[in-house]
């Protein structure tokens, strides 16, 4: 089972219910606590009355409900930069460090790192002809779940969140998502757009679950960086994107991600994915 989550307390995830409804066939539900529910298929559309980023184990809730423990959870939602770029972007949730946003502090999310790059690839394709970037961000923000999850944005400001175009390409690339199939990493370094792992799951077979930028390297607990391994399932690589950090910094970190298990890439050792120029 899969679940698409949208918040009545945010204007661009309700838009993105509602291009989802009117660009496909759903079937009603019978409420969610509250909120309208529809399905298609496996997968299922609900609201939610609070603000998505402290609805804290809605899984749990999910589970309750339907009867069946969900497989994935994405949630729609605004995106707010100072940059006020307008954007489009997916990305893995939890707080590397404290919580400001929801969740828990020093937790991590379990991540869908084929299901999110496949979303992320079906974004660039159907944001096509529209004036807006198309990205991964880092991880950050709650809400606390033990599903993998991820979530699906479009900003930056309130004339894009209220953008019928950008919610419609959102829609389009969950309409039928399926994950890729391509080997799976997590993504160390950048900032927090982390473009070099962007680029890379645009065009590359590698699929990024946790990605942690620069900035939170410094002081990133032990724990945290195996939180982030363990909870991107199916991480046999990781990237570091090295001309943001100090040359011997990422000597570093490549040791301490070999000492975990984990092989870390350069770009010539992934291979080129075909399937990329179609999506």
């Amino acid at each position: 089972m899969r679940v698409l989550v949208a918040s009545e307390a945010d204007e661009a995830s309700v838009n993105q219910r509602d291009a989802l409804l009117r660009l496909t066939s759903w079937n009603a539900n019978h409420p969610f606590h509250g909120g309208p529910a529809w399905t298609r298929g496996d997968t299922h559309l609900v609201t939610i009355r609070e603000h998505h980023l402290y609805r804290d184990r809605l899984d749990r809730d999910l589970r309750d409900h339907f009867g069946t423990a969900p497989e994935l959870v994405v949630y729609l939602s605004k995106h707010r930069s100072e940059s006020r770029t307008p954007s489009l972007t997916v990305h893995p949730i939890g707080n590397p460090a404290g919580a400001d946003f929801g969740g828990r502090a020093g937790i991590l999310v379990p991540a869908a790192p084929r299901w999110m790059t496949a979303a992320l690839r079906n974004l660039r394709r159907e944001a096509t002809g529209l004036a807006y970037a198309v990205t991964y961000e880092a991880t950050h923000h709650g809400p606390f779940l033990e599903t993998p999850t991820f979530y699906i944005e479009q900003g930056s400001t309130e004339k894009e969140w209220a953008d019928r175009a950008a919610s419609d390409a959102i829609a389009r690339a969950l309409i039928d998502l399926e994950p890729l199939e391509a080997p799976v990493a997590i993504g160390v370094g950048g900032g927090h757009y982390v473009p070099r792992h962007s680029d890379l799951a645009l065009g590359k077979r590698i699929a990024f679950g946790h990605l942690l930028p620069a900035y939170v390297l410094p002081n990133l607990a032990d724990d945290v960086l195996a939180q982030a391994i363990a909870r991107t399932p199916g991480a046999k690589l990781a990237y570091i994107h090295r001309k943001s950090l100090t040359k011997p910094e990422a000597r570093q970190w490549e040791e301490r991600l070999t000492d975990l298990g984990l092989r870390v890439v350069r770009e010539a050792d992934l291979e080129p994915d075909p399937a990329a120029k179609t999506s």
